[in-house]
């Protein structure tokens, strides 16, 4: 028995919209500082895959191609959130370890500012002396 319903196209569009964003996001996601841009990529291959899915549910059209986006999207936004997690953690922490000599070393800093700065405050003058040397008449 064969099944003669129509087959739509509902969603195909905004399904490949989404396909092609996603792998985007998926290949910047792994490129260092593209973060951003695979961010980008990402949410807007999730909206398009879950606006593609809804409408090829609602038309009984496959659903193949809006899946494949929404998921690439929705893994390469993890990747790039769970990236920035990592990098500004291990920085964080690096900051933590390393307090006393970062103090030490601000404090250093201010104090040479304010001896510029005092230095600058202060105006020089340059005099030169003459030497007459008076001769015969």
């Amino acid at each position: 028995m064969e099944n003669n319903l129509p087959t739509s196209n509902a969603g195909q569009g905004m399904g490949i919209a989404a396909f092609v964003l996603g792998i985007l996001a998926t290949i910047a996601a792994f490129i260092p500082c593209f973060g951003l841009i695979a961010i980008l990529f990402g949410v807007l291959a999730i909206i398009f895959g879950a606006i593609g899915l809804s409408q090829a549910k609602n038309e009984n059209a496959p659903t193949t191609m809006p899946k494949a986006g929404l998921i690439l999207g929705i893994v390469a936004t993890a990747f790039v959130i769970i990236w920035v997690l990592v990098f500004v953690g291990s920085i964080g922490s690096a900051a933590v370890s390393h307090k006393e000599e970062i103090g030490k070393t601000l404090d250093s800093i201010n104090v040479e500012t304010k001896k510029l700065q005092d230095s600058l405050k202060n105006s020089v003058e340059i005099t030169t002396d003459t030497v007459k040397i008076e001769g015969e008449k």
